[in-house]
């Protein structure tokens, strides 16, 4: 089976197109950090640990 990509031509992009892309990219990559930066800044429920330390035993017996 072949990939669909293989037979799609690329058509020449202009300058002005490829740093539209790269700005979206960028803005779109510290969009992201900043959420996740935040998200792991919080602290992690007690019951959760309780539930990985439980699985954590059962997978090393």
């Amino acid at each position: 089976m072949t990939d669909m990509h293989e037979h799609r031509k690329a058509r020449p992009v202009s300058v002005e197109e490829r740093h539209a892309r790269r700005a979206f990219r960028n803005a779109m990559s510290t969009g992201l950090k900043r959420t996740y930066d935040r998200v792991a800044q919080k602290n992690v429920p007690d019951e959760f640990i309780q539930l990985l330390r439980a699985a954590d035993g059962k997978a090393k017996a």
